[in-house]
């Protein structure tokens, strides 16, 4: 049996790798219930387009409008307290001078009367009084000072109770407002997990979408191209490539690669440059990656590898086994092979794969 061995000539190209992709994108996002509520109204469905800012779930605000309601009477309430207690204190001072000329007259008092009992004009009994008034003007104006010197503690925990009445009011706010969840940027509807009358509970995802201009393709580079593509990355290189939807073609750039990788090899983050509108979160790809330049690189047929690693060379009739590097593929209508190895100009590849081949292997070459 004849066989047919074109010529190869080594020269310069850039092999294409083939790799799987996934449609993802860094913005996907899931909106979740602010609290315990029932859902009123989905105006939305999967697969929609929607604006920023158009209402995608709005939950019954009856749900959330009595802890709005509730916040803010505990901080009208507060600041009550706080205005009544700077008004107590005001009271405080303007009594205290009034106070110590009390206690001042009650002393003097007393001092009369012992004078007057010594001279046998008071009796005993009336002097016990006047000092037992003493006492209380005493133990009232220490009263009286201890209210004041406690104003500044009560002030402050009055003020503090006020600082998380105001959060509550802030969160409660919040929560009102995150009641009507609304389309952060223009995009898809990817999901809709809730529907009208459903009652979720906090934190519970109601919806999800992405931009449509914020996706990537996801796809796992083999550990013998990390190497290279990460120096690349790391100088600034951003190699092109391209997968085919169906009849349209994508073109991407691969902007960067995972921190860390896995047995199946490292993930590289491919930006979609060019897109079409059929372009859809999940979809499966082929991503063809091209790679830099290479010279002394040969393009054989698919049929002429064995084992990824070996081509054979005819020479005097007989098959020899070339060790060759792969490097990737060549694009086009025929797609061929790249490899490297000690291939000359003129040398005779077998190109027409044989399950038995060996070195050795007497063959003759078509046309001869």
């Amino acid at each position: 049996m004849a066989y047919r061995h074109p010529d190869r000539r080594p020269g310069a190209y850039s092999p294409t790798l083939t790799l799987n992709g996934k449609v993802e994108s860094p913005e996907f996002t899931q909106a979740a219930a602010p609290g315990f509520g029932r859902v009123a109204r989905v105006p939305v469905r999967e697969g929609q387009v929607v604006a920023k800012g158009t209402p995608l779930v709005v939950l019954d605000a009856r749900d959330f409008q009595p802890k709005v309601e509730q916040a803010r009477g505990a901080v009208d309430e507060l600041e009550a307290s706080i205005r009544s207690e700077n008004l107590r204190h005001a009271a405080d001072l303007d009594q205290l001078d009034q106070e110590r000329k009390l206690l001042d007259f009650a002393s003097a008092d007393l001092a009369r009367f012992e004078r007057l009992q010594k001279e046998n004009f008071y009796s005993q009994a009336a002097v016990d009084q006047s000092r037992a008034n003493l006492s209380k003007q005493q133990i009232t104006l220490r009263s009286r000072e201890l209210t004041i010197s406690d104003h500044a503690a009560r002030l402050a925990q009055l003020q503090a109770r006020l600082v998380q009445a105001r959060a509550n009011l802030d969160q409660a706010r919040l929560a009102m407002e995150r009641s009507r969840v609304t389309a952060p940027f223009a995009g898809y509807v990817a999901k809709v997990m809730v529907a009208e009358g459903d009652q979720v509970n906090t934190g519970q995802v109601l919806i999800s979408l992405y931009p449509a201009d914020a996706l990537e393709v996801r796809a796992k580079i083999p550990a013998n191209y990390q190497e290279e593509l990460l120096a690349l990355l790391a100088g600034g290189q951003h190699p092109g490539a391209v997968a085919k939807l169906g009849q349209a073609t994508v073109k991407l750039r691969l902007e960067r690669a995972a921190a860390a990788a896995d047995t199946r090899g490292l993930d590289g983050f491919f930006r979609v440059v060019e897109g079409d509108p059929a372009l859809r979160l999940g979809s499966l790809l082929t991503v063809e990656l091209t790679r830099p330049p290479m010279a002394d690189v040969v393009a054989i047929p698919y049929g002429a590898i064995y084992n990824n690693r070996v081509v054979y060379r005819v020479e005097a009739g007989r098959l020899a086994a070339v060790p060759v590097e792969v490097l990737g593929e060549q694009a086009g209508e025929r797609p061929m092979l790249l490899v490297r190895g000690p291939l000359a100009r003129g040398d005779r590849v077998m190109t027409t794969h044989l399950p038995n081949a060996v070195t050795g292997l007497k063959v003759e070459v078509a046309g001869q």
